[in-house]
């Protein structure tokens, strides 16, 4: 594999670009910060056609930088041009920027950088012949395939710049986030990160991209709750990965568009995967998941930002109507799928019955259930399946994850509780969303979500303190010196609680235990030790409240009547009606207001 990415066609002579052509490019390429270097020293590694890359950085990227690849390499020659202005090996006329087949294409990476640290650049063609690019010199040297770029004392001759950049612990978190971002959009090849001389990141080649989302970004979640949906149209084509609706984030960083393997952002797309997944998870969180389009590269041009981070498209409505429509129909089969033994649904309704349950771990499959999907779009990969045993996604508070007789869901009332009386006459579900019940002459509709959440906060309110060691402990870093410090003030109050945080090195943590009964997830901890202003005690009941929220039952779940009564007998003996956001739970309607309203007396 390795010899057909160095001789396989990859490779094309560095040349200077024709000052016409050049004076056609969005000048400007912004090296700001070691993550810009390690941007476009990874696309570079990516047009060579290497199938291995590794990155190695030191002080966040601030002291040294290298990269390392298999590719096509260079000649002596190319090495001699390639830190030049406006040189380039991957256009040389100006139709070329019309059909850009490469992540790189400016020519000026290699010399901006250059221009701001110490670069020492090792390559060959063959394995026969290395040069070394040092100083401004060439000299001959060793190497066995592809390239290496070394870079040290980044804006050292810019101390104005270099007073600008955070902390090293910030920056190497930047540096990672544009690594994991450049192997999510090339599965197959074999990405590794090393910071600070300790391997942090090992991404072996995978064949799908929900693989590479699973080893990159979700790692201690079960594979199961992932799905990669796949859909064509004219021109494009693309695959999603998202989580399922038990996967939920409280913002978009999780969510991720890719063209033509390059990060972008688009709010377009990003708005077309939440139309599609609306009515499927609960309001105010979003999924989580990435999407990858492949277009023919004369239907967009990526040749109006500097860093490549926008793109203007030639038919971008064609795109965000195949993402929402096969997203849609996706999650509309997906939830029939799960309850096609409990009876009719509606679309966008989940069932949840302590009778007729799924299996623990049970992803549907459509080709096994009649799924079509419209317009040419078929979701693929990660549906496949079968019903297997993990006790990863066995988790609490996760009612899709349970069958009746499971003993450890303890949380929901006991079918007991139907022997005895209840006070009140239970009437139904509504609009997808309510509990009503009749007590004391009047009707009092129950919000199914926030009275759960307000039952399991109230749970882990009550285990407080209790913890379970974690296999693979969470990463936590800490985005300036002041979040440092709220984090190392609170941690004693934080360990109180169950989440045991241990210091790592400078800015890093790691979170060894978490409480007994908690679900949350590495990001969900991140996120909330990230705000400085909040006591430990609000750090704990947020944490709570986020793991509440996504294990309550949702809106739009059918619940059989029985777990309907019982969850509004829990909410009415609620002592603190409000779920942990602070709504209300319920609400009362009484006789004589139904009256007046219908002008009865």
């Amino acid at each position: 594999m390795a010899e057909t990415a160095r001789d396989g066609g990859f490779y094309r002579p560095v040349r200077e670009l024709d000052p016409e052509v050049a004076r056609k490019i969005a000048a400007g390429e912004v090296i700001d910060r070691p993550a810009a270097v390690i941007r476009e020293l990874l696309d570079n590694a990516i047009d060579s056609g290497a199938s291995r890359i590794a990155v190695d950085i030191t002080g966040g990227g601030i002291e040294s930088i290298r990269v390392s690849d298999n590719g096509c390499g260079m000649t002596a020659e190319d090495l001699i041009l390639c830190a030049h202005t406006h040189t380039t090996s991957k256009i040389a006329r100006e139709d070329d920027l019309l059909a850009l087949t490469t992540l790189g294409f400016r020519g000026e990476a290699l010399s901006s950088i250059n221009a701001v640290s110490r670069l020492d650049i090792t390559t060959t063609r063959n394995g026969r012949e290395a040069w070394r690019l040092v100083d401004g010199r060439i000299e001959p040297s060793r190497r066995d395939s592809g390239t290496a770029v070394s870079i040290s004392g980044l804006f050292e001759n810019f101390p104005a710049r270099r007073q600008f950049l955070k902390r090293p612990a910030s920056e190497s978190a930047l540096c990672r986030q544009t690594f994991i971002e450049k192997a999510l959009a090339w599965p197959g090849i074999d990405f590794r990160l090393t910071v600070e001389g300790k391997t942090r990141d090992i991404l072996p080649p995978e064949e799908t991209y929900r693989h590479r989302w699973l080893a990159a970004m979700a790692p201690k979640e079960p594979d199961t709750l992932f799905h990669e949906i796949t859909g064509t149209g004219n021109g494009f084509s693309f695959s999603l990965v998202v989580g399922g609706p038990d996967v939920i984030r409280s913002d978009r960083r999780d969510l991720m568009i890719f063209v033509n393997g390059r990060r972008i952002q688009e709010f377009g797309l990003l708005q077309a995967i939440e139309y599609g997944t609306e009515g499927h998870f609960p309001n105010g969180t979003h999924p989580a998941g990435a999407l990858f389009v492949t277009l023919d590269p004369a239907l967009v041009d990526f040749n109006i930002h500097p860093a490549k981070r926008e793109a203007r498209f030639r038919d971008a409505g064609a795109i965000h109507h195949g993402v929402s429509q096969t997203v849609r129909d996706f999650f509309r089969r997906y939830t029939i799928a799960l309850v096609e033994r409990t009876g009719a649904v509606t679309d966008g309704q989940r069932a949840f019955s302590l009778d007729s349950l799924p299996p623990a771990g049970f992803v549907p499959n459509p080709s096994t259930d009649g799924y079509r999907s419209p317009s040419g779009f078929a979701p693929v990969g990660g549906l496949s399946g079968t019903p297997r045993a993990n006790t990863e996604s066995r988790r609490f508070g996760d009612l899709a994850a349970f069958t009746a007789s499971d003993s450890a869901y303890s949380h929901w009332p006991e079918k007991a509780v139907s022997d005895t009386p209840l006070p009140f006459r239970y009437l139904g579900q509504a609009l997808g969303t309510f509990i009503l019940v009749e007590k004391d002459d009047a009707v009092i509709a129950i919000d199914q979500h926030a009275a759960h959440e307000r039952i399991l906060y109230d749970e882990l309110l009550a285990t407080s303190g209790q913890s379970q060691e974690l296999l693979i402990p969470y990463t936590v870093f800490a985005s300036d010196q002041e979040n440092d410090r709220s984090i190392d003030e609170r941690r004693e109050e934080l360990r109180a609680a169950g989440f045991t945080l241990e210091r790592s090195g400078e800015g890093f943590w790691e979170v060894t235990s978490v409480p007994l009964r908690w679900t949350g997830t590495e990001a969900d901890v991140r996120s909330v030790l990230s705000e400085t202003s909040l006591p430990a005690q609000s750090l704990i009941s947020k944490l709570y409240a986020g793991a509440a929220c996504k294990a309550a039952c949702k809106d739009g779940d059918i619940l059989d009547p029985l777990s309907a009564r019982n969850l509004a007998a829990k909410a009415l003996a609620l002592k603190e009606p409000r779920c942990p956001h602070g709504r209300p739970v319920w609400t009362r309607i009484d006789r004589a207001e139904l009256f007046a309203r219908v002008q009865r007396t």
